[in-house]
């Protein structure tokens, strides 16, 4: 069963049309089932606020737009429900969760243990939560806590922080008392260190020394290893250099003004990051920015000008070729190539978008285009679920048996079955 508002079909006589064409305000709320079978067994609209849908292996979605929308999917197990859109939204797939309503946000591992891994934040205030190894874990900041594997770092622990700071990289500890001022760090097998940061400071390692003073006005580093000798400095912000064995450079004002050669490569900073050149043995890149600039390599071709607004790429990659071109925001075109086992190159799917008229997606199985078409992002759930109906006057959608048309959320819909699927049909 399929719920509309007018379906006009290649069958419907004229008369009938011209009627339901003039009554169509009249008949906001009802049914006509004469439809093909479908995915979408049952759909309701009232304008873009309201719409429920059904599909045939027991999927549902409801939304009250622009405050609330739930999907449910049984074949993969999945469920969303958005509130108030991009406010807070909660997302379930199998037995995993994971939500955010403003600045607050959680996970949990397997929503049917009790003992699963879980977190539930209140950023930047407070968190709290059970590891994947059953550890109970909070944190109140800046008064106290314990957080496991927080970015790159296996643990920290703070207390009055600034006042003092505990954490581990890579089972090395760091302690700071007045972070960053007083530090202490765990041994580490062929390293030494001394220091009163920021005054002054030094780092021994077996092939290098790392010095400061007053840093950052100050560092250097000499590098004794077999790998690639030699020594570096830098009075910042005035001027800096690196002279080893593969590596020259030297900095006026850094990083602005630079040029560093090593044995595959060359680099000109004149002043960074608005004059640039790079060139190594397989790439090259010319920048002028934002006026222009222009980087390619093996497998990847780049120019923009005028930068953010124009932009195009060719990317190739082991049996696929993309080409993308962009003149922001109103044009962005994207197609996807896929090249067989002879050699030869064949559309895969494409992508256009005229903002804010329309856009238009195709693939092997079909086409989409939709009309108005107001947002600046290709995927996103969220604005497809609780934002594009609203300007989303026409679609038009063609699958391998047939080309449907759906203006004004239903009120006027046109379906056809494509040639090649009647004559399939009809063939005995």
């Amino acid at each position: 069963m399929s719920i509309s508002v007018i379906t006009i079909s290649q069958n419907t006589p004229r008369r009938a049309a011209l009627v339901s064409l003039c009554l169509c305000p009249f008949l906001l709320f009802a049914g006509v089932t004469n439809r093909a079978p479908d995915r979408v067994v049952s759909r309701f609209r009232i304008g873009p606020v309201f719409e429920y849908r059904a599909t045939r292996d027991g999927g549902t979605f409801w939304a009250l737009r622009p405050l609330y929308s739930q999907l449910s999917d049984p074949s993969s197990d999945t469920r969303v429900d958005d509130v108030a859109w991009p406010l807070g939204t909660f997302h379930r797939t199998h037995e995993q969760l994971w939500w955010r309503m403003l600045l607050a946000y959680g996970t949990d591992l397997d929503v049917n243990r009790d003992d699963a891994a879980w977190s539930a934040a209140l950023f930047p205030v407070y968190y709290q939560g059970r590891t994947r190894q059953s550890e109970d874990y909070w944190a109140l900041f800046p008064l106290y806590g314990h957080l496991p594997h927080v970015l790159l770092m296996d643990d920290i622990d703070f207390a009055l922080f600034p006042a003092y700071l505990d954490y581990k990289v890579n089972g090395v500890e760091r302690e700071y008392y007045l972070w960053p001022v007083f530090s202490r760090m765990g041994e580490v097998a062929g390293v030494k260190r001394i220091g009163v940061f920021p005054l002054c400071g030094r780092t021994e390692r077996p092939d290098e020394r790392h010095t400061y003073c007053f840093w950052p006005f100050w560092t250097s580093a000499v590098y004794s290893g077999d790998h690639n000798p030699g020594d570096s400095w830098m009075l910042f912000p005035l001027c800096g250099q690196v002279s080893r064995e593969k590596e020259h450079q030297w900095l006026f004002l850094p990083p602005f003004f630079s040029h560093a050669t090593t044995d595959s490569a060359e680099r000109w900073r004149m002043p960074w990051p608005f004059i640039e050149k790079e060139t190594t043995k397989t790439s090259r890149k010319v920048s002028v920015w934002p006026l222009y600039g222009d980087v390619g390599s093996e497998d990847e071709k780049r120019w923009y000008a005028a930068w953010p607004l124009i932009e195009s790429f060719e990317l190739t990659s082991a049996g696929r070729r993309t080409e993308r071109s962009r003149f922001f925001p109103f044009y962005v075109g994207e197609t996807v190539y896929e090249r067989d086992a002879a050699g030869s190159e064949r559309e895969k799917e494409s992508y256009t978008r005229l903002w804010p008229f329309f856009s238009r997606e195709s693939d092997q199985s079909g086409s989409h285009v939709r009309s108005l078409e107001l947002s600046l992002i290709r995927f996103s759930g969220g604005i497809e679920r609780n934002w594009a109906p609203f300007w989303t006057f026409y679609e038009r959608i063609e699958s391998e048996d047939e080309v449907k048309h759906d203006a004004f959320w239903g009120l006027l819909q046109y379906r056809a079955a494509k040639p090649s699927a009647v004559a399939k049909e009809a063939a005995p």
